[in-house]
């Protein structure tokens, strides 16, 4: 019995070493894969570069066309004025009569009466229009001084100029008090002048009636301008007159006042007023 005991217990022995074995074997393996799970690690790809977008280049201004500088538009431009009306500077409302332009003996083709005043007929209408919308504002209005004949313009200066102790009709100052014959705006019969109430003598002080600076705001929506204003003497050669207004049209009496202009300064971006014919009647 003691002899046929050890086969056995060597038997028994194997299988618990091959037992051993095999659990140590199936541990290791185990905490193999807990530190590296899987058979094959992705790699993270990296990220792709992002191209900047191609910016979409400005559009090119098309640069505004530059006038021709003998043209009304060339001209304004370089006095830094917007380009003018587009009108025919020969029409009659455009004359032009000052110390460097001679009318002659020009006389308006038709004559009306208004409020005691001669006038050219063609502005009769604005010149009504514009004297009742004054009076609409409670204001009252004289009117004095319109149309002058060739004739009656020689003795007015005559007698001006020897009230005021002068022989050329200029102030100290060389501007202008009264015209010689054929220079004068009331040849033209498109002018008036319009105060409050009848004055002897006018002069700069007009300007401080309510008539006036109501009038001098408004007489643009009527096609007139103040012909003579203050501070523009060296170009009108006419001293200042807050009470002398000239027909022009609304286009242009408009463009004059809001760019505070005189008229010699608009007809000449029209035309050399030094050298050019006035125009005839049209």
């Amino acid at each position: 019995m003691k002899k046929s005991a050890a086969p056995i217990l060597i038997l028994v022995f194997l299988l618990v070493a091959v037992g051993i074995f095999v659990v140590f074997r199936i541990s290791k393996n185990n905490a193999s894969d807990t530190q590296n799970p899987g058979t094959t690690a992705t790699a993270t790809p990296e990220p792709t570069a992002t191209t900047p977008p191609t910016a979409t280049p400005e559009p090119t201004a098309t640069p505004e066309p530059t006038p021709d500088p003998d043209s009304p538009a060339g001209r304004a431009a370089a006095l830094g004025l917007p380009e003018p009306p587009d009108i025919d500077i020969n029409s009659w409302e455009y004359i032009l009569a000052n110390a460097d332009n001679s009318i002659a003996e020009y006389a308006p083709p038709e004559l009306v009466t208004l409020e005691g005043q001669l006038v050219d007929s063609r502005i009769a209408d604005a010149l009504a229009a514009m004297a009742a919308d004054t009076r609409a504002q409670g204001l009252s209005v004289y009117l004095s001084s319109g149309y002058r004949s060739y004739a009656d313009q020689a003795a007015n200066f005559l007698r001006v100029c020897r009230n005021n102790g002068v022989s050329d009709g200029k102030d100290s100052q060389g501007y202008y008090i009264t015209m010689p014959a054929g220079h004068s705006e009331h040849q033209t019969g498109l002018c008036c002048d319009i105060t409050d109430i009848y004055y002897p003598t006018k002069n700069r002080s007009i300007e401080n009636t309510a008539m006036f600076q109501y009038m001098n705001a408004h007489c643009q929506e009527f096609g007139f301008i103040l012909r003579f204003p203050d501070g523009m003497e060296p170009i009108t050669g006419v001293m200042y007159e807050p009470f002398h207004f000239r027909y022009v049209g609304v286009e242009a009496a408009k463009y004059i006042t809001e760019n505070n202009i005189c008229f010699e300064t608009f007809v000449s971006l029209y035309r050399d007023i030094g050298t050019a014919e006035n125009p005839q009647e049209s």
